[in-house]
């Protein structure tokens, strides 16, 4: 008698039968993701106007907005970092008192020695940059902070001189 042929364990399936919805399901969720990142979260609104990496010189439009832009809460501090060096930060505020969108705004920081000869001067990108990112509306105000890992030995030891130095309107 001759033997018969095992029978398999499961039943055969036609070729690829459990993989063809698998792999459909897997190429529509791909192309939802892919859909949300193009498209961005809901309720989020892209830039209106782009923010350039170095601003343009005041025009006469921005300088004539500049009184509506309030500085106030100058404070100066000192502390020591992880690594015992001394950090001088330098805190303000920044408020919007204008009917305008700010979308950029540089201040220029300068200390000053003694006979009042600039001895540092940094530009800090107070709205609009990668540490403050975002526009400043009409009415809102937003704390800063620069730091200083140095500052040259015949500084004054007053409060810096602030001036805006770069303004971008929407």
């Amino acid at each position: 008698m001759a033997a018969e042929p095992e029978a398999p364990l499961h039943a055969e399936e036609p070729a690829g039968g459990w993989r063809v919805p698998l792999l459909v399901a897997a190429v529509l969720g791909l192309g939802v993701l892919g859909a949300i990142l193009w498209l961005g979260r809901p309720g989020e609104e892209p830039p209106a106007t782009p923010v350039p990496e170095r601003l343009p010189a005041l025009t006469p439009e921005a300088e004539a907005y500049l009184p509506q832009i309030e500085i106030r809460g100058v404070e100066l501090s000192r502390l020591e970092n992880f690594l015992g060096q001394q950090v001088t930060y330098l805190d303000f505020s920044v408020t919007n008192r204008g009917p305008r969108r700010i979308v950029a705004l540089e201040a220029t920081i300068e200390f000053l020695d003694p006979y009042e000869i600039v001895v540092l001067r940094e530009t800090l990108r107070a709205v609009g940059g990668r540490r403050y990112p975002g526009p400043l509306e009409p009415g809102q105000s937003r704390r800063v902070r620069a730091a200083f890992e140095y500052i040259p030995a015949d500084w004054n030891r007053r409060p810096p001189r602030l001036r805006l130095t770069g303004l971008l309107l929407e």
